[in-house]
């Protein structure tokens, strides 16, 4: 395969079965693949809890419909790239901006839906946002940094229902009366200590 045609993952196992440390190596790596962008991963609530008690089928058909309703909402922000992975998505942006705004209007575009995820109770999604200089790879695993790590956990771990997370470093990056909002937190993981920004979609009944 020609190198030019190589993704990271296909770069790096080159180096490795060529016994040359990709660390030797990450300068070009990182010249090669990297890439400053804005990230956005969303997970849905309930999965597990709704999956047992209501059974896949539903909620795989809820999460059909939140696709159909997060797709263009992304789109329409100048997302660029979109992946759908069981009850996540995540979506690549140049700036942070389109990020927040796309999470905004990814909560209320979700209320106003209706999606119901039981009987009597509304179907909602978590975001985490993060923001920095990453590695692409033209695979299933995307993009790879602490701030795509940091991003994921907010979004997936740490964020509630309704709720939206920024890296410090997205809220650093994003404009100050698109956040102005968002409340600090940090959380304690693994010995580090994660500061963050929350907001919480409060639907006008």
């Amino acid at each position: 395969m020609p190198r030019n045609e190589e993704n990271l993952l296909q770069s790096m196992s080159r180096f490795i079965e060529s016994g040359i440390d990709p660390l030797s190596r990450q300068t070009e790596l990182w010249d090669r693949y990297g890439e400053t962008v804005a990230v956005l991963v969303l997970d849905s609530s309930g999965f597990s809890r709704v999956t047992q008690s209501h059974g896949i089928i539903h909620f795989l058909s809820c999460l059909m419909l939140l696709r159909n309703i997060a797709k263009p909402i992304l789109e329409a922000h100048n997302c660029n790239r979109l992946h759908f992975s069981a009850d996540n998505i995540s979506a690549v942006f140049d700036s942070v901006d389109n990020a927040v705004s796309s999470a905004r209007e990814l909560h209320e575009k979700v209320y106003e839906s209706k999606l119901m995820l039981t009987e009597s109770e509304r179907f909602r999604v978590s975001i985490g946002i993060g923001y920095g200089k990453m590695l692409y790879s033209e695979t299933l695993e995307g993009h790879f940094s602490e701030e795509m790590n940091f991003a994921s956990k907010l979004g997936e771990d740490l964020a509630s229902g309704d709720e939206t997370l920024l890296t410090l470093s997205a809220y650093t990056k994003a404009q100050k009366h698109l956040v102005h909002d968002f409340k600090p937190q940090q959380v304690d993981i693994a010995g580090l200590t994660l500061k963050h920004y929350r907001d919480l979609f409060i639907p006008v009944c």
